[in-house]
């Protein structure tokens, strides 16, 4: 299997995209912000992967049904979400670091209890350092498993082999893609991080929740 590889540059700060490297980025206005990378296209034999078309078809066709969904255990976040957790649905928790994320979202794994199993990915940190949180909260529930991972390879394998019901990416700035040249937390590493847990998390029908952090400059969102 043979790999091309196509440079481009991207701004560190919005995501903007150019053939060639710019001393100030077009879109957000920030001096000094591009960097090189290279998207490495997977092919066989050299020749490209086709994939699968697939065709509109006329939206009177499908059936609708109603979506069935778990309540999270707190009235005002039911609220938020639209009556509870969506099968299947990507949901992002943004705010800045320290207000209490990866708390609320621990006490929901809780509250969901008998749902299903949790995956509670963490790329910051530990599994000692969760547990004193979760016995801090007196949550003692063996439906959660933790893993210590930021290699988003690794986190899509463990995703399919487990099959659990809801995944907790904590945050979405300490994961990577070795397919990226990219820092993890750029833009570009977040953009590609979220696109392929929602990919994997979709096809196996698995309801997950991102944790980002949103920085001190509001202009500036990480998440």
């Amino acid at each position: 299997m043979a790999k091309t590889a196509k440079t481009i540059f991207v701004c560190n700060e919005c995501g903007y995209e150019s053939a060639k490297w710019l001393g100030k980025c077009p879109a957000c206005n920030s001096w000094n912000t591009f960097f090189e990378q290279k998207i490495e296209k997977v092919t066989e034999n050299g020749v490209k992967k086709l994939k699968e078309k697939v065709e509109p078809k006329a939206l009177n066709t499908y059936k609708g049904q109603e979506i069935s969904r778990i309540s999270t255990g707190f009235s005002e976040l039911d609220r938020v979400l639209g009556g509870g957790l969506v099968k299947g649905s990507l949901i992002l928790l943004g705010g800045e670091p320290g207000i209490g994320k990866s708390t609320l979202i621990l006490e929901l794994c809780d509250k969901i209890k008998g749902e299903g199993k949790v995956l509670y990915v963490s790329g910051e940190e530990s599994a000692e350092q969760i547990k004193l949180r979760a016995d801090r909260l007196s949550i003692n529930n063996d439906d959660i498993l933790f893993m210590g991972e930021t290699d988003i390879s690794v986190i899509n394998e463990t995703i399919e082999e487990l099959k659990p019901k809801l995944v907790i990416i904590d945050s979405i700035q300490t994961m990577y893609s070795e397919e990226l040249s990219a820092a993890a937390g750029s833009v570009s590493q977040v953009r590609e991080i979220t696109s392929q847990i929602m990919r994997v998390c979709k096809s196996k029908v698995i309801t997950t929740i991102i944790i980002g952090h949103v920085t001190k400059d509001r202009n500036n969102c990480r998440a």
